[in-house]
């Protein structure tokens, strides 16, 4: 399993963290940390710490991902061992 980080900006509202954690689940994303990085408004800012099968799933992601409504990917990338 390859570690990432995935930050997300997301509408602050019942559902959307569990939407977002279901289309993790759906490319096999096993989810190990989460955190939630900002709150303004009618928006926050998550971050998750995920194990991927390999770099190959990002892509597939980062699409299921943005079919929830209003979430959008800030950044993806792997988690550094330092």
């Amino acid at each position: 399993m390859v570690p990432f980080v995935l930050r997300v900006r997301l509408p602050d509202r019942p559902g959307a963290l569990g939407a977002v954690a279901a289309r993790i689940g759906a490319v096999g994303g096993d989810i190990t940390s989460v955190d939630i990085v900002a709150r303004a408004g009618e928006q926050a800012t998550d971050e998750f710490v995920i194990e991927l099968e390999g770099d190959h799933l990002v892509s597939l992601l980062i699409t299921e991902v943005h079919e929830v409504d209003g979430v959008a990917v800030e950044e993806i990338r792997p988690l550094s061992s330092s």
